[in-house]
């Protein structure tokens, strides 16, 4: 598979964790959405509507983080990641839901100071990004505290986008999101230890660093 992202986009980092549970050798190239790849009539061929991240495996062409996890769960090896009983699977869904509409667009905004960039966000939007971000986690905290290993009960779904986007924060240097709220510092811990049913590795080495963020380097999934 062929995946075309950005090291500092909270979607592509939930490909790399993906490809990393599924055991998915994934080959990847930069698509630099901040200087306005997906714009260009190149990869609008590939993705009509400049939704990104972009996969391609074969003749086959998905883009867009909840198609591209759909299709690599089943592609991938073992089993799938989705809850088998309605109820867990709703909650998975949930949980996906509000990482997608809360979390990781004010993720981005923590992370724009990370690019060197000299459009990147100023301190109220900083602030105001964070406090949206630790409402959401309020809440989590406090549904992680029933006992549960992981979002959903299972790894699943929710842990993938949850992961991406908690480790973005830390990178952006805003680990108190993380350390003020205990049962999610567990689940984090737990997340980063987490091992692959399928290859038995750790998955969480697989996210992009610091580094390459910096560097706009794309590391792929071997």
């Amino acid at each position: 598979m062929h995946l075309r992202g950005y090291p500092a986009d909270p979607n592509t980092n939930k490909c790399l964790l993906m490809a990393a549970e599924k055991d998915i050798r994934l080959n990847c190239e930069l698509l630099d959405i901040e200087a306005g790849a997906c714009e260009s009539p190149e990869y609008r061929r590939l993705s009509p509507f400049g939704k990104a991240p972009c996969l391609k495996e074969g003749g086959y062409v998905v883009s867009g983080i909840q198609a591209i996890l759909a299709y690599m769960d089943v592609r991938g090896e073992g089993g799938s990641l989705n809850p088998k009983k309605a109820a867990i699977l709703g909650e998975q869904n949930y949980w996906v839901d509000v990482a997608e509409r809360f979390i990781d667009p004010n993720v981005t905004v923590l992370t724009s100071r990370l690019k060197n960039n000299t459009e990147s966000a100023n301190e109220n939007d900083v602030q105001s990004a964070k406090a949206v971000i630790g409402e959401a986690m309020d809440t989590l905290d406090t549904v992680l505290s029933d006992r549960r290993r992981f979002i959903a009960g299972d790894y699943s779904f929710a842990d993938i986008h949850w992961t991406a986007a908690v480790h973005l924060c830390v990178l952006a240097d805003h680990q108190d999101l993380i350390s003020d709220r205990p049962n999610i510092k567990q689940w984090y811990d737990r997340v980063k230890g987490h091992t692959s049913k399928v290859s038995k590795k750790q998955t969480y080495s697989h996210l992009a660093s610091l580094e390459e963020i910096r560097e706009k380097r794309l590391k792929s999934v071997a």
